[in-house]
């Protein structure tokens, strides 16, 4: 019987592992790993742009044993690093990787080698040294360029827990375990809450967050600048990808946890804020409560956020791409004004749904417009006055007249009247100064004290089919209904045609002469003779 058995091609394996790391710059990330392991203080890169020369030195505790170094998948740690950390054992090939030539000069002894023999294993020479306590390593013709260098490292030393220089520099470390952040340990390891902290600002408030593995980058939420939670994993419990640990293992589910455990800790702490404020304090922090989904703490304070009620702040109009209608109300609103009428909130859907009427009688009858945002058992819920649903009623009071208007973008018929009266859920207003478009009639209530041409933005946004603002058609046609509104309204025929008349400065052929004009039964012009 034949047998067989997996076997490997040394030579080809390790060369193969070239194309393993992820970017050239990943042996920057092991070299401060392996001084961060061997309990430094610092690690510092001196690098050559001329030379191409790389230095790496720490005043860890050295490398005893050079052989061990140089052993793939082999790791020369000792059992505590071993078990709390998982070591590859594949750190130092990257640094081979990344050079032509390489020396070591630690502890167990000294080297310097072409990294090609290494590959070709070759025997190399190890010599004794009179060490001194710093390990230093030396790549010769490094192969990332200067400022690959110099980004990677400063993305790299952002969590790190121990100093990092570069050429004399230190680095700046905002978001180590040994920085100024006030962790706390959780289940998934230490945590900053962003802005939830004792003594911080609570009304700051990010949705982003950033994990670290043994004090380097795995996984950022949004952009790695952004400002946000920092996590740093607990290296027994999560593990991250081979050989280069550049990104989580079962990282969704990894993800997940550090979502659930944000909330929770986010909660406990609002809580905690809610015990220690006024009300109108409390509901300063509205944004913090909706970014952390705790909209719930809000339930029962007996203030509403200015951020869920708005004002209808000037004559409502068709919004397009725009939003004018509405503006935030300036003052918290409190349940008892609520509950006692004081204050009127209404459901009222976007003017382009539900139409000009339901608007022009919230306006007028002065309700408070609520922007969804709250929870769904919230106390302002038994108080909401739906304007959205139920009928609603236009009677127009003393008609006069109709006249059919034409504008460049809308046309329609127009009522003129002494005023008009909405009603809606029993309550009623009577409106003589503002006209309104009724879409189910196609046609504009003009009231009597009304003169402008703004009703023409009711029946249309003004907006083409490219979402394009048509600024030229809406003046002309804002002008051309008011124009068309003062010959509809003048006491005298002659009047109304003196206003509707243009200028003539452009045709000084006309000045100082008289002229007849004769207009048809449907105000076409007939004729025109000079006099």
């Amino acid at each position: 019987m034949n047998t067989t058995q997996l076997s490997v091609n040394p030579e080809k394996l390790i060369n193969n592992l070239r194309f393993s790391f992820t970017q050239s710059t990943t042996v920057l990330g092991e070299l401060m790993q392996n001084a961060r392991r061997a309990g430094a203080t610092f690690v510092s890169f001196e690098f050559s742009q001329d030379t191409r020369t790389l230095t790496v030195c720490d005043d860890g505790c050295g490398i005893a044993c050079l052989k061990t170094l140089l052993t793939v998948a082999e790791s020369g740690w000792d059992v505590d690093v071993i078990e709390r950390e998982c070591p590859f054992g594949l750190g130092f090939l990257s640094a081979i990787f990344a050079c032509d030539a390489i020396s070591v000069d630690s502890k167990g002894g000294r080297f310097s080698v072409d990294t090609a023999e290494l590959l070709a294993f070759q025997s190399i020479a190890i010599e004794p040294v009179d060490w001194q306590g710093i390990t230093r390593l030396t790549l010769t013709q490094f192969k990332p360029e200067a400022d690959q260098v110099e980004s990677q490292m400063r993305r790299l030393a952002r969590g790190f827990p121990i100093e990092v220089r570069l050429n004399g520099v230190s680095l700046d470390r905002p978001r180590a375990v040994t920085s100024t952040l006030p962790f706390i340990e959780t289940e998934l390891g230490e945590l900053y809450a962003y802005g939830l902290s004792q003594g911080e600002d609570w009304l700051r408030q990010s949705e982003y967050f950033h994990l670290y593995l043994q004090g380097l980058p795995v996984y950022h939420s949004h952009h790695e600048r952004d400002p946000g939670h920092v996590i740093h994993l607990d290296s027994r419990r999560f593990l991250a990808r081979l050989p280069d640990r550049d990104k989580l293992i079962d990282e969704a589910q990894v993800i997940a946890e550090v979502k659930h455990v944000l909330q929770r800790e986010a909660r406990q702490r609002l809580e905690a804020i809610k015990n220690q404020l006024s009300a109108v304090a409390f509901v300063q922090g509205y944004n913090t409560l909706k970014t952390y989904r705790c909209l719930d703490l809000l339930n029962d304070v007996p203030l509403l956020p200015q951020q869920v009620l708005a004002i209808i702040q000037d004559y409502p109009i068709k919004e397009g791409c725009r939003n004018v209608n509405l503006t935030a109300v300036s003052q918290p609103v409190s349940r008892s004004d609520v509950a006692n009428g004081l204050v009127k909130v209404a459901d009222l859907d976007d003017l382009d749904e539900v139409g000009a009427l339901r608007w022009m009688f919230a306006w007028h009858r002065d309700y408070r417009v609520f922007r969804p945002g709250l929870d769904a058992g919230h106390w302002l819920f038994s108080h909401l006055v739906d304007l959205n649903g139920p009928a609603i009623t236009l009677d127009i009071v003393n008609e006069t007249h109709r006249a059919f208007f034409a504008g460049q973008w809308v046309s329609g018929q127009a009522v003129f009247c002494e005023q008009y009266r909405l009603t809606l859920n029993g309550e009623s207003v009577d409106i003589d100064h503002d006209a309104v478009y009724d879409e189910d009639q196609d046609c504009f209530i003009l009231p009597s004290r009304e003169s402008s041409g703004l009703v023409v933005c009711q029946a249309s946004s003004y907006y083409d089919e490219w979402d394009t603002f048509m600024e030229s058609a809406k003046e002309a046609d804002e002008w051309d209904f008011h124009n068309f509104v003062v010959a509809n309204t003048a006491d005298k025929p002659a009047d109304a045609l003196q206003r509707l008349l243009p200028t003539f400065g452009s045709c000084p052929a006309l000045f100082s002469r008289t002229f007849q004009i004769v207009l048809g039964n449907d105000g076409d012009v007939v004729t025109v003779a000079e006099m």
